[in-house]
């Protein structure tokens, strides 16, 4: 995206709590919010890796938001060592998306403390993002609110305002349980015509916290290899329609009667 970086309004920090960011349903970055978090200083590839080296996982092949998605498997250990060396040029570099971390090891809760950013009475669920240098998650708005909190390494998001995609038609068939997806990639909605203040860009370092409002469009890239922590969050009343909602849609996927085989979950038919 280096070739349209001026089209991009870089997205100042604020110093503002969590809930007053969702008052304004603004994107906001909260710069070293969380870099008391243990996890900020002790989390590395060797200490991870050793929790479980033979745990399978499935690894997501490439930006499968916006092409063809690809799973191939490995260990938890074997990934992440893999992370350890030096980088390699790769146009459809290995991720570990959505992972349940946390869930996995139990012990790790103790690195991290979400309790201090979402708004009180909030429902939140946390999941990991884990992968290379150049490992991409494709344009899509998600349902609900997100706390993205930057543990380990340097990411960017590209972040276009509700509706800059939709004017474009460019919202993808393609399913995703908890996401509206694009059929284009960030940088060619802006070259189709995107007003001032629509688009924004912010590099995320270790200990930043980025608030990404539902229905805010975002692509996410690794500028190093990196561990992200997203905590999709709402009211209860919020939360409690959209999972009534989302597992109607995904209950009709699995069945068969609602794009599969077109989807993030499955592999693509060949």
């Amino acid at each position: 995206m280096a070739d349209h970086e001026s089209a991009w309004e870089p997205l100042g920090a604020q110093a503002v709590s969590v809930a007053e960011a969702v008052g304004r349903r603004e994107p906001c970055v909260l710069r070293q919010r969380a870099a008391h978090w243990p996890a900020v200083a002790q989390w590395t590839w060797e200490r991870l890796g050793a929790l479980a080296p033979d745990l399978p996982v499935r690894l997501v092949q490439g930006n499968r938001e916006l092409g063809a998605t690809v799973f191939q498997p490995s260990t938890l250990g074997a990934y992440l060592q893999s992370l350890q060396g030096p980088a390699t040029a790769s146009e459809a570099p290995l991720y570990l998306k959505e992972f349940n971390l946390l869930g996995a090891f139990p012990t790790l809760r103790a690195d991290v403390r979400p309790q201090e950013l979402f708004p009180p009475g909030a429902l939140h669920d946390a999941q990991t993002w884990i992968g290379p240098a150049g490992a991409r998650t494709g344009l899509h708005h998600d349902y609900l609110d997100n706390l993205a909190v930057q543990l380990v390494g340097r990411k960017r998001f590209y972040l276009l305002r509700p509706g800059a995609v939709e004017r474009l038609g460019a919202v993808a068939a393609k399913h995703d349980r908890w996401a509206a997806l694009a059929s284009l990639n960030a940088d060619a909605v802006v070259d189709r015509g995107v007003v001032a203040g629509d688009a924004w860009v912010v590099d995320l370092e270790p200990g930043d916290v980025l608030y990404v409002p539902a229905r805010w469009w975002h692509e996410v890239v690794n500028h190093t290899p990196s561990v992200l922590l997203s905590g999709f969050f709402g009211t209860r009343t919020t939360v409690y329609a959209q999972w009534a909602w989302r597992q109607a849609v995904q209950g009709a996927h699995l069945a068969g009667l609602w794009r599969r085989g077109h989807c993030t979950c499955h592999p693509a038919r060949v």
